[in-house]
């Protein structure tokens, strides 16, 4: 962390609720979306496959082709030929894939032919003209099912459904089962559910035909990757595609898997004459845009009988659909921070990636963290139980101790700083725990049933992306960066353009509040650019939305080129001044002679100077007033099995929860939910909290509502809002939110991450208060979503939910 007094000039803006300045034309309407951009675009309509597995015999586009007003219409097969196979990264097993379908359908949704038409309705008639011949094959669901020696593969090559089985151990497991005096076992089921962003995926795609060229506009979530993997793809070198990313209505990890659908639309406007576009459907988002995958988990826990956890072990399931590019990611991810926030010695976890007949997965909020924090979370409250231990104060026992800070977990994770017993014992506090238990008896002899739970987690931020090949093999990327320009215009006013892109967070109002202390001016005179342009913007292969980064290194990026302007304008103020840098201040937009206030010269005198009157510049010094700068985090492990760190920041909440559960309809409701969250340094506390409520309702939806379910013939029933629910802000409870703060020291600003927090632990928080409310039906509770039904069924039946 950076020593406050020499980076900033002044304390104004740094860690206050500015309010967010891009927001106003958002609400108003002006935003410039995708879709928002005119040129007389023709569009494109996906033909996708009604089964979730079969064998393509045919595809005859012949009536397709002569409907008036289609351009061009192109077919998996015709694709394979001029692109390479999607690029696995964390799978060991060979399989072979492409951006759409060719000789066989993995699920129901897959493209199968694209046409472009001079719009849309055109383009949607002209699908029912082509003619596919299908030859259906038994479709594999479930996890289980795939598992058979007799199963039908999805990809022959790989010569089995698991395309990934990996086991990683640290510490001396079996030591720690023999010294234990329980060995706890449970199995968890966590169902795949998704993000639904406003805004669909969004493509306008145009071809030049002089230089066989493309420029690209799309919402994409990680264009630094996508720039590579898209021109990997099609063959081409990075100079002859240009992707402009503009505003973005959302992303939540969703769309950093659109980059097949730029292929593919590349490749059709090499067919016609004009620019294209394809805005997707919502059923086509619920259908095929990514999910996170469903899971089971297996889980043992060694434990004393005074409750100290002596290690732990987790075989974890991940159903990954039929997407090889991001197969195995989500246990991979898990397995860091796969103690939470405990002190457990010894470690055993064993990944499989198995590929079904459900749609695609990507990395959805938390990646793979929600469903390792309600396994390990639930089975704290089991071994609680057991043991007779109060739930809060048997994680007590086991926290890892603020003096112990930074912490490495037995895989090389490194928990850099926190206090997780004080923010359990400020949750335990504004959640009234002591006062809900005791009523709990009282309020149970007058038939209702209330329950307390609590989860504590950690928050990973800035992935160290060589993650993705710890079991594969030598990674194509390692550790975390960005890039960022700052510069001072004519006018003495500052732009900003980043390498990333925003999908909502507030970067711009976060970045001008950082530089307006850096420099001595107010935030209304920084302008930052949310959009990119691989052909201007200071982008490299991380660059992108996406885990938590912006805290740590973009904002890193911009501090350094911030401080390289800061040394240009010092030095081109003691020119102009006449006096030593050393004796100079910023301050009002002016650099002022310390110990002579009223000689001064303002930022736009000195962008003249650097602009215009260059004549005039010090002797050897370029004109200009703009800086370029990337910055990496530099505590990023090499790729190592025993040693790795999968994240370089760590935050942690915990969740307080009292809820009531009718009986007799299975309905929960919330008495009390209570937040405590620690993300360090917070430099917009007004954004934290927004970020802190709106992941917590991301989980909410996970633990109650949301879910993709499938028939036995792999056909989504869920793919309207009638179907797939959503919480809405009428049933979503009041939040209480308090704040810990362990400022980061391995973050220039002292800050982790703040985005997925509340996506990761109110799954677990919600279940053990759940459980603890039935705990006089003896119900237990191992899966999601929290349904009515079968909440219901439990009671009166099952016993387990």
């Amino acid at each position: 962390m950076m020593d406050f007094d020499k980076l900033f000039v002044t304390r104004d803006w740094f860690g206050k609720p500015v309010r967010r300045n891009e927001d106003v034309k958002f609400v108003k309407g002006e935003a410039t979306y995708v879709d928002d951009i005119d040129m007389n675009c023709a569009h494109v309509a996906f033909l996708r496959s009604i089964f979730a597995h079969a064998r393509l015999k045919k595809i005859d586009t012949s009536r397709a082709e002569a409907l008036k007003g289609v351009l061009a219409v192109i077919t998996g097969p015709e694709v394979a030929e001029v692109t390479k196979p999607l690029p696995a990264r964390a799978i060991t097993r060979p399989a072979r894939q492409y951006v759409m379908a060719t000789g066989k359908v993995r699920y129901q949704g897959e493209p199968i032919a694209a046409v472009v038409a001079e719009d849309r309705y055109i383009a949607e008639d002209a699908l029912e003209l082509i003619d596919v011949e299908y030859e259906p094959l038994q479709p594999v669901m479930r996890i289980e099912d795939a598992l058979k020696p007799d199963a039908p593969l999805l990809f022959e090559e790989a010569g089995s459904n698991t395309l990934l089985d990996d086991t990683m151990e640290h510490g001396d497991y079996e030591k720690a089962c023999r010294e234990a005096d329980m060995v706890l076992k449970e199995t968890f089921r966590v169902h795949r559910y998704s993000s639904t962003p406003l805004e669909n995926w969004a493509i306008i795609a145009r071809h030049d035909k002089g230089t066989d060229s493309f420029t690209v506009w799309a919402n994409d979530q990680q264009p630094g990757r996508s720039m590579t993997t898209v021109c990997g793809t099609l063959q081409i070198p990075t100079h002859n595609l240009r992707l402009i990313v503009p505003e973005s209505g959302g992303g939540f990890g969703i769309k950093l898997a659109i980059w097949p659908y730029i292929v593919i639309l590349c490749l059709l406007s090499r067919k016609v004459d004009k620019p294209i576009k394809w805005i997707q459907t919502r059923r086509e988002h619920l259908l095929g845009g990514t999910h996170a995958p469903d899971g089971i988990v297996e889980i043992e826990m060694p434990v004393k009988k005074d409750g100290t956890f002596l290690g732990l072990s987790v075989k974890d399931y991940q159903n990954d659909g039929s997407f090889i590019h991001t197969a195995g990611i989500y246990g991979l991810i898990k397995f860091a921070t796969m103690v939470g926030q405990y002190t457990i010695k010894a470690t055993r976890m064993e990944v499989l990636s198995i590929a079904t007949n459900k749609g695609p997965t990507v990395q959805n909020r938390g990646v793979g963290k929600p469903t390792m924090t309600f396994a390990l979370e639930r089975m704290v409250d089991i071994a609680a139980k057991k043991l007779g231990i109060d739930p809060a104060e048997i994680r007590f026992r086991n926290f890892v101790k603020p003096e112990q800070m930074p912490y490495t977990t037995p895989s090389g994770e490194i928990y850099e700083s926190g206090d997780y017993p004080e923010c359990l014992r400020k949750g335990l506090a504004l959640g009234e725990y002591d006062q809900c238990k005791k009523q709990q008896a009282e309020l149970r002899k007058q038939g209702r049933y209330i329950g307390v739970g609590i989860s504590t987690g950690v928050e990973p931020g800035t992935s160290n992306l060589g993650y993705y090949y710890t079991s594969s093999g030598v990674p194509e990327y390692m550790g975390s960066g960005e890039g960022a320009i700052v510069g001072v215009d004519y006018d003495g006013n500052i732009n900003v353009m980043i390498g990333s892109v925003d999908t909502g967070q507030g970067h711009a109002t976060v970045i001008g509040q950082v530089i307006s202390d850096m420099l001595g001016i107010t935030p209304d005179r920084v302008r930052v650019d949310n959009t990119l342009d691989s052909f201007i913007s200071p982008y490299i292969g991380h660059s992108g939305c996406y885990s938590n980064k912006f805290n740590d290194v973009d904002l890193g990026a911009v501090i350094k080129a911030t401080e390289k302007v800061r040394a240009r304008i010092f030095t081109l103020a003691a020119h102009m001044l006449k006096a030593d840098v050393s004796n100079l201040k910023l301050g009002d937009g002016h650099v002022h002679v310390t110990n002579d206030s009223g000689k001064k010269v303002s930022f736009k005198d000195i962008a003249a100077l650097a602009y215009k009157k260059i004549t005039l510049l010090p002797e050897g010094m370029e004109p200009g007033l703009k800086e370029i700068a990337y910055y990496r985090n530099p505590y990023a492990k090499l790729p190592n099995k025993q040693n790795f760190n999968v994240q370089l920041t760590h935050s942690n909440s915990c969740h307080v929860v009292t809820v009531e559960v009718d009986i007799e309809t299975g309905f929960v409701k919330f008495l009390k939910y209570v937040i405590i969250h620690d993300c360090g340094n917070q430099i917009n506390p007004a954004i934290v909290e927004g970020m802190a409520i709106g992941s917590t309702v991301h989980g909410l939806g996970a633990t109650f509502l949301e879910e993709f379910v499938y028939d036995d013939n792999g056909q989504l029933l869920t793919t309207t809002f009638m179907d797939y629910l959503k919480p809405v802000a009428a049933t979503v409870p009041h939040f209480e939110m308090g704040h810990h703060y362990s400022p980061c020291p391995t973050s220039l600003l002292g800050s982790k991450s703040a985005g997925e927090g509340g996506a990761i632990g109110s799954l677990a928080a919600v279940a053990n208060a759940v459980e603890d409310a039935l705990s006089p039906f003896d119900v237990k509770v191992t899966s999601l979503p929290l349904t009515p039904e079968k909440v219901v069924k439990a009671i009166k039946e099952t016993k387990v939910i």
